[in-house]
């Protein structure tokens, strides 16, 4: 697929996925959509690529949330299905055998919190700002608004949707939304230590640990425990996890191939 509205490339273990129309605060359209859809695939079939870091271009937004002039003439089996293309592509995220790195510099409303906390882990600038102003044009915050209760607890959930107010980075990060705050000159530097983090781990761990909180955040208790025990049983077989074991014991640094 050609891509136009988001840029994306490979390094190492690392995949970049860009959001890339600045000119209109990186809104969520159709093409967003299939792009983004099309890269996180290949990101999940590459077996080189440990983490993935998902960023935007220009100063303002990760994302201002859903194009206006995507959905504004939909019928209401349009809007339908829109809510469900979002949910698609969302829930691929939330599922995707990769940890997902969100990086948010400036605004992250609407459609696009619900992108960045379809994510493992967001940091953020101070100057950036979250909200969900559906409700200020009559409208319900929907499809993976749902994450939010279990993220940040059901009052804070319905402070976000009933007000339409944003959240400053600081708010963000005290009601669990966010996972670090760092100024603007310092982001970079951050961004790389928690990729180099993350890419040192072990890719079977990290995508067991993945299906795991899935089970932890989608299921009973009981079969979200049950779902764990039998997981780590089959990662107990990986060379990754002889190798943890063994650096452990040696005293010396792990060094995982994804095995």
């Amino acid at each position: 697929m050609d891509l136009t509205a988001i840029q994306y490339h490979k390094q190492g273990r690392r995949a970049t996925i860009v959001l890339n129309r600045p000119e209109v605060l990186n809104a969520i359209n159709a093409r967003v959509l299939d792009e983004l859809e099309s890269v996180l695939h290949d990101s999940a079939a590459d077996e080189q690529v440990r983490v993935v870091l998902l960023r935007a271009a220009g100063p303002k937004a990760f994302s201002a949330g859903i194009d206006v002039e995507f959905v504004r003439d939909k019928s209401p089996l349009g809007s339908r299905a829109v809510g469900r293309r979002l949910h698609e592509v969302f829930y691929l995220c939330r599922t995707l055998p990769k940890v997902i790195l969100v990086v948010v510099d400036g605004l992250c409303l609407g459609a696009g919190l619900e992108l960045a906390v379809s994510c493992d882990l967001i940091i953020a600038t101070d100057r950036s700002q979250f909200g969900l102003p559906n409700i200020n044009v009559g409208i319900p915050a929907i499809v993976e608004a749902a994450v939010l209760p279990q993220a940040i607890g059901i009052m804070h959930a319905r402070e976000l949707c009933y007000t339409g107010l944003n959240w400053d980075a600081n708010k963000a990060l005290a009601r669990g939304l966010i996972n670090e705050i760092c100024r603007q000159d310092e982001l970079e530097q951050v961004t790389t230590r928690w990729l180099e983090r993350l890419e040192t781990r072990s890719p079977m761990a990290l995508m067991t640990q993945k299906e795991i909180i899935h089970a932890w955040m989608t299921t009973d208790i009981e079969a979200a425990i049950d779902f764990s025990i039998n997981t780590v049983a089959l990662n107990w077989m990986t060379r990754d996890q002889k190798e943890g074991m063994g650096a452990f014991l040696e005293k010396r640094p792990a060094e995982f191939k994804g095995e």
